[in-house]
């Protein structure tokens, strides 16, 4: 998928191949002909269920796993020749690490002292780098004595103090709990676009992704499913994993009944549906997706629309704002839809229709993953 890209060859991995051996003797491939293009200043998130790859491409770009065979290039330099500690990048961890007998100044100057960086500099950067994630005047304290949304912050303020061209983050909210998750999510990007440097993100989380991310790179099996944006990634799937994967998802297999430049009608097996998809043929069998949220339940005092799905409630759960429907068409196939909690009078057993835009249809590509990112 091209990408405008300010500084296509700040980081470039071309081929990139790791397996590992198994205790049974075979070996598993956890990169599988990895390529991609990364720009100086995005915030690019891996995406993926555990034993994707995601981690493992990560300790390769650090120095801490090497590649079976292919290229990283950061800023046009080949990163595979040089030990970690000379990668001009940093990795801030789920577990933090920080030293729990240094305090807080101490942790964050390690590397500079290591560097042999003179104090009075050294303290300037500092100071610097804790104020830039809100945690000035705490230099004197113990990790102990702050709580894990400052421990993190403190990790982050080590990993910057150094000025990386590129910082590498491990999953390192997983242990926060949600309101704090969400605070440091923000945060997070916002400390990335006062740096203007390239974050690259690891998670498993599909909402942090789509939150934090300017491209989402999802992976399956040690191949890329797909890169794009969040919008591209959540409305408009590549393949039948990433629909699943990402978001909550009705999937229904169908037959095109009639296709003309404007629109395709398709059956669902006792239903029909319009789709604005004119690319489709008159007989062939495709794979639809909508959204929950893209369904309407329709207002007494509303007309009525031919573009709906006759389905029977079964189940309405409410998630605060909205109502998560649970129902079940004709033909077997279930649906669910998330509509607005001003619909509160409804009941198991209760015959719906849920109303929808043709827009809303994404038809899944039937295709094999190319694995290529320009």
């Amino acid at each position: 998928m091209a990408v405008s890209d300010p500084t296509p060859d700040f980081l470039k991995i071309k081929n990139a191949f790791r397996h590992f051996a198994t205790p049974e003797g075979g070996s598993v491939r956890a990169l599988d002909g990895i390529n991609l293009n990364v720009a100086s200043n995005e915030f690019i998130t891996l995406l993926g269920p555990s034993g994707c790859g995601k981690t493992t491409l990560l300790n390769i770009i650090a120095g801490f796993e090497r590649l079976d065979s292919g290229s990283i290039l950061l800023g046009g330099s080949s990163l595979l020749e040089l030990p970690a500690h000379q990668r001009p990048v940093n990795t801030v961890f789920q577990s933090y690490a920080l030293f729990p007998h240094l305090n807080i100044g101490d942790n964050v100057g390690y590397g500079l002292d290591v560097a042999g960086v003179a104090k009075k500099e050294r303290n300037r950067r500092v100071s610097e780098a804790l104020e830039m994630v809100g945690l000035s005047g705490v230099e004197k304290r113990r990790p102990s004595q702050l709580s894990g949304g400052q421990q993190q912050r403190v990790a982050l303020a080590r990993a910057i103090i150094n000025r990386p061209k590129m910082l590498l983050l491990d999953e390192p909210l997983s242990a926060l709990d949600r309101n704090l998750r969400s605070k440091m999510q923000i945060e997070l990007k916002n400390l990335q676009s006062e740096l203007g440097i390239c974050f690259l993100f690891v998670t498993h989380d599909q909402e942090e992704a789509l939150t934090m991310s300017d491209r989402i790179v999802v992976l399956n099996g040690g191949k890329i499913e797909q890169l794009g944006t969040p919008d591209e990634i959540y409305h408009r799937p590549a393949s039948r994993f990433v629909t699943e994967f990402i978001g909550e998802s009705n999937i229904f297999s169908g037959r095109v009944l009639e296709s003309t430049p404007e629109f395709s009608r398709v059956d669902l097996g006792g239903a029909e549906v319009i789709c604005n998809n004119p690319t489709l043929s008159a007989g062939e069998q495709v794979s639809l997706l909508i959204r929950p949220e893209h369904f309407h339940l329709k207002a007494a005092d509303e007309p009525s629309s031919s573009r709906g799905l006759t389905a029977v409630l079964e189940q309405s759960v409410f998630i605060g704002r909205d109502h998560q429907l649970h129902c079940r068409m004709g033909n077997g196939q279930e649906v669910s839809a998330l509509i607005r909690s001003s619909f509160k009078a409804l009941q198991a057993g209760q015959p719906l229709t849920l109303e929808y835009d043709p827009a809303a249809w994404h038809v899944i590509p039937e295709r094999e993953r190319v694995n290529e990112v320009i």
